[in-house]
C-alpha cells in the first residue's frame, strides 16, 4: 500500500469518524427534542381542558360539548384527585381503556388492541403508540389528576427520517471527503516525488547535486536537508576515495619505475661488465622493495581500521609501553644528537589493544625523530587525568604551518613537496595514529607553526 493511499485512508477514516460522532450528538439532540416538545403540548392541552371544564362544568354532561375542546386526537382522562371519581374522559380514552399511570409520570404505552381507528393511529400499517403524561393540576379550590396521551407513529417516522438524512448526509461527506483527501495526499506528497525524481538521477558523476530546500521548516524540509547532509557525507568519501587512489597510485609509481629502469640496467649490460654496478642496481631494487612493502603494509593496516567499528581487548598500561619505546629509540636520537626526555606518570592504564596502541606511539615517535634536526629536542610526558590519560609528545624543527595543522592527519599529506622529498615517508603515520585513538574512543591533537615547536596530544579514557 502506498503512502498516498494510508494518507486518503487516514483522512477518510477520520473525517467519518467525526461526522459520526457530529451525527450521532445531532439525533440525540434532535431525537429528545419531539418528546420534550410532546410532553409539553400534552401539559398544556390537558391544563386547559381542566380550566374549561371548571369554567362550563355542564360540558362533563353533555357529550356533544366535547367536540369544543379538541380533544378528538387526545387520550385523556380527567379524576378528581381527592375523591378519585372520573370526570372526564375523551372518545378514544373510551375506545381504548388504560391503567391509570402514577402522578408526574411520563411513559410510551402499547395498546393491545386489534382495531385501529383513525383516532387511535396515524399509518394504518402500525400499531398505535401513545406518549402519556400524568400530572396535578389545582384549579379552582380543587386538585385533579390529569392523565393525557397521543399517538406518536408520525413522530416516529419523522425520526426515522432524520436517522435516513443523517446517514445519506454520511455518505455524501465520505465520497467529498475522498475526493479532497486524495488531492491533499497528493499535493503533500508532491515534494516527496520531486525528491525521488531527483534523488534517482544523482550518480558518482554529479554527487554536487543537492534537493531543493525552502524555509517552510516542516518535515519535509528537514528530509531534503538530512538527505543533503548525507550526500555531503558521500561526496566527501568519493573525494577522499578518489585522492587516495591518486595519491597511492603516485606514491606506487617512482619505486615501480626505479625498480624498471634497475632492472633494464642490469639487462642492457655486457656480461664482462664489473659486478659493482650490477650490485648497486639490485640494492636500488632491494630499497624500493622494501618501500613498496612498508606502503603495502600501512595501506592494509589503514584499511582494516577503516572497517574497523570497535575493540575486545583488555587493560593495556601505557605507562610501561612508553618507557620501553623511550628505551627503544634513545639509541636512535643519540646517532643524531637529539635530546630525548620523558616524564612517564606510572599506573597510566587504559582499556583497548595493546598491539594497536604500540603501533599508534611508533608512529608517534618515528615522527619525532625523523622531523627534529640534529642537536633538536624531544620531550614525551604522560598523566593521569580525572577520566583520561593524556600523552603529550614535544620536538623542535621547522614545524607545519598552522593552516594546514588541520591536514595532517589526511592520508598522504606530507607538507612541503621539498621536504617530503627530504624525510621520505608516504604521510600515513598520523592517519593511522588517528584511527587507532579514535577505536579507543580517545581524540588526538596537533598543534605547530613554521619554525615552531611541533605539539602531539592524546586523550584516552582510563580504566
Amino acid at each position: 500500500m502506498s503512502v498516498q493511499t494510508r494518507i486518503m485512508l487516514f483522512l477518510v477514516g477520520s473525517g467519518v469518524l467525526a461526522s459520526l460522532l457530529f451525527s450521532l450528538v445531532v439525533f440525540y439532540e434532535m431525537a429528545e427534542q419531539p418528546f420534550n416538545l410532546l410532553d409539553t403540548v400534552l401539559e398544556e392541552e390537558g391544563t386547559r381542558v381542566v380550566r374549561s371544564l371548571v369554567a362550563s362544568p355542564a360540558v362533563m354532561l353533555r357529550e356533544r360539548d366535547w367536540q369544543n375542546l379538541g380533544m378528538e386526537q387526545y387520550w385523556l382522562e380527567l379524576r378528581d384527585r381527592e375523591a378519585g371519581t372520573l370526570l372526564f374522559r375523551s372518545p378514544l380514552a373510551k375506545e381504548l381503556p388504560l391503567a391509570p399511570l402514577p402522578s408526574g409520570s411520563v411513559a410510551v404505552v402499547r395498546p393491545q388492541t386489534e382495531k385501529t381507528t383513525d383516532h387511535l393511529s396515524q399509518n394504518r400499517s402500525y400499531q398505535p403508540v401513545l406518549r402519556m403524561l400524568s400530572f396535578r393540576v389545582d384549579e379552582g379550590g380543587k386538585q385533579f389528576l390529569v392523565q393525557i396521551g397521543r399517538p406518536m407513529e408520525k413522530l416516529h417516522e419523522e425520526i426515522w427520517e432524520v436517522v435516513f438524512g443523517l446517514l445519506a448526509g454520511v455518505i455524501f461527506s465520505t465520497l467529498v471527503l475522498s475526493a479532497i483527501s486524495r488531492a491533499v495526499a497528493k499535493k503533500i506528497l508532491r515534494p516527496v516525488q520531486e525528491m525521488q525524481n531527483l534523488a534517482r538521477d544523482i550518480s558518482e558523476q554529479n554527487l554536487g547535486q543537492r534537493l531543493p530546500c525552502d524555509k517552510t521548516g516542516d518535515e519535509i524540509n528537514e528530509l531534503a536537508q538530512t538527505m543533503n547532509r548525507m550526500l555531503d557525507r558521500l561526496q566527501y568519501s568519493f573525494d577522499r576515495q578518489r585522492s587516495f587512489l591518486y595519491a597511492t597510485s603516485h606514491e606506487l609509481k617512482t619505486p615501480l619505475a626505479t625498480i624498471r629502469l634497475a632492472v633494464e640496467n642490469i639487462a642492457s649490460r655486457e656480461p664482462s661488465q664489473e659486478l659493482l654496478l650490477m650490485q648497486e642496481d639490485l640494492g636500488k631494487i632491494t630499497e624500493q622493495n622494501y618501500r613498496l612493502e612498508r606502503l603495502v603494509k600501512d595501506l592494509l593496516l589503514l584499511s582494516s581500521l577503516e572497517t574497523q567499528t570497535g575493540l575486545d581487548g583488555g587493560p593495556v598500561d601505557l605507562s610501561a609501553l612508553l618507557d620501553s619505546l623511550v628505551e627503544e629509540f634513545s639509541a636512535i636520537a643519540q646517532s643524531r644528537d637529539i635530546t630525548l626526555q620523558a616524564t612517564i606518570e606510572p599506573n597510566c592504564v587504559v582499556p583497548g589493544d595493546g598491539e594497536k596502541l604500540y603501533r599508534g606511539l611508533v608512529n608517534l615517535f618515528d615522527n619525532a625523530i625523523k622531523f627534529t634536526p640534529e642537536g633538536g629536542r624531544i620531550e614525551i610526558a604522560s598523566a593521569l587525568q580525572e577520566e583520561t590519560v593524556v600523552i603529550c609528545l614535544v620536538n623542535t624543527g621547522c614545524g607545519v604551518a598552522e593552516s594546514a595543522c588541520d591536514e595532517v592527519f589526511t592520508p598522504f599529506f606530507r607538507g612541503e613537496k621539498s621536504r617530503a622529498l627530504t624525510y621520505g615517508g608516504f604521510g600515513l603515520g598520523l592517519a593511522i595514529v588517528k584511527k587507532i585513538v579514535a577505536l579507543h574512543q580517545g581524540r588526538v591533537t596537533f598543534a605547530s607553526g613554521l619554525e615552531q615547536l611541533t605539539t602531539v596530544t592524546l586523550h584516552l579514557p582510563r580504566l
